[in-house]
């Protein structure tokens, strides 16, 4: 981490006090003693992985992750719980989840003899989960085809496998209709049900996500996994929205340029927006390059001294423009893009009802934009995804 409070262009604020209560909120609506398993994939979200997860390594059991390359960026930061990968990893990573403790999810017989093979090959067990597929249609043991129970029986009765969990993952527990999340958490209850008829018990189960905790749905078992909620956004319009979580991440940036323009001028590409009347115009140094959505153009406010200011014309690479006729504003001075100021707020809610999938955009915040991470009023570092760019090779 850096000592900057603040970049000249564009930075983005996050608060890991909220995530901290964030995750306090649904610990304090499970069942006492449930584990969580904090998902911290694609860079916690856009919010800062390394940031993220040493904020609130005390409060989760485990970390869910995507990639081999996420688990091990965790372990290099000091990271020494239990780390999950919940997609599918290349043979060829398989020696580092070794090197790394790092649990994979398993579910073919394919995957099983190749890490059987590393096992006996350095006299060593590994860790894992079996991931189930009940109906998402993206990884796992199918649990409604034939032989499915044995595929998790010759996993369970692996002497280099130490299964510590199974999971599965809902489809659609954030919409409404809860008749086909219902349907999946019967069949991986009928299925952890004829394992244990088997003579088979695993000690972490999991099915509910995010939308399964603000449900109650796959509540039962020992752990569920917080993802979007962990950073203060519900994963639909359609959940029940009475956890008072906060978003945790605002966006700012800062007034590039100020000018007049006369009527009947077009304003970025195409000219979709010409000028009726004469108007002052701010240039936002954003654009879709660093992950402000383009389908916002035209459509969306920025906060300028507190107040709502309207896109004018296409959003660019790098820039776009704002209406601040009537307010006061000075060059150089900080915007907000995203948050509040002066009493206002512009949300990530806001923008989904203008097109915007929330996940999408906290995921796709570009590395051009520096993350400053504050805990309440309390400042605690800053981390540039440009710092890591080997600048010195190009000298």
């Amino acid at each position: 981490m850096q000592d900057r409070k603040s970049y000249d262009r564009t930075y983005a604020v996050v608060d890991l006090g909220r995530i901290v209560e964030n995750l306090r909120l649904c610990k304090e609506k499970l069942r006492k003693g449930m584990a969580v398993c904090a998902v911290v994939k694609m860079d916690a979200y856009g919010h800062g992985i390394v940031e993220v997860a040493k904020a609130i390594e005390d409060e989760c059991a485990m970390f869910g992750v995507a990639t081999v390359e996420e688990a091990i960026t965790l372990r290099k930061a000091g990271i020494e719980g239990d780390i999950l990968i919940l997609g599918v990893i290349p043979e060829s990573q398989y020696a580092l989840l070794y090197e790394y403790r790092i649990m994979p999810s398993l579910f073919t017989l394919k995957q099983l003899k190749k890490l059987e093979e590393l096992g006996k090959k350095n006299n060593t067990n590994l860790a894992v989960h079996i991931a189930l597929d009940t109906g998402m249609g993206r990884i796992g043991i199918q649990t409604e085809e034939k032989g499915a129970l044995e595929i998790a029986e010759q996993i369970l009765a692996s002497p280099y496998i130490e299964v510590k969990g199974i999971f599965s993952h809902f489809a659609s527990c954030d919409e409404q209709d809860k008749s086909y999340a219902r349907k999946q958490e019967q069949r991986f209850k009928d299925y952890l049900e004829k394992l244990k008829e088997r003579g088979f018990t695993i000690p972490l189960c999991h099915i509910a996500n995010s939308a399964g905790i603000l449900e109650d749905i796959g509540t039962e078992y020992n752990m569920v996994r917080d993802g979007i909620v962990l950073y203060g956004v519900y994963p639909s319009k359609e959940v029940l929205h009475e956890l008072p979580i906060k978003m945790a991440l605002s966006w700012k940036a800062k007034i590039s340029h100020i000018k007049t323009v006369p009527a009947g001028e077009g304003i970025s590409y195409g000219s979709t927006f010409v000028t009726e009347k004469e108007m002052k115009i701010a240039t936002i140094p954003v654009g879709y390059g660093d992950g402000y959505p383009r389908i916002l153009s035209g459509k969306a406010t920025v906060l300028v001294s507190g107040k709502k200011c309207p896109i004018l014309g296409r959003v660019c690479m790098d820039q776009f423009m704002v209406d601040i006729t009537g307010v006061e504003a000075e060059l150089f001075q900080e915007v907000t893009l995203l948050g509040e100021e002066g009493g206002e707020e512009i949300s990530l809610y806001d923008w989904e009802e203008l097109g915007v999938f929330p996940y999408e955009f906290l995921c796709g915040l570009g590395n051009r934009v520096p993350r400053v991470y504050y805990r309440g009023k309390e400042w605690i570092g800053t981390y540039n995804p440009q710092d890591n760019l080997h600048l010195h090779e190009f000298s």
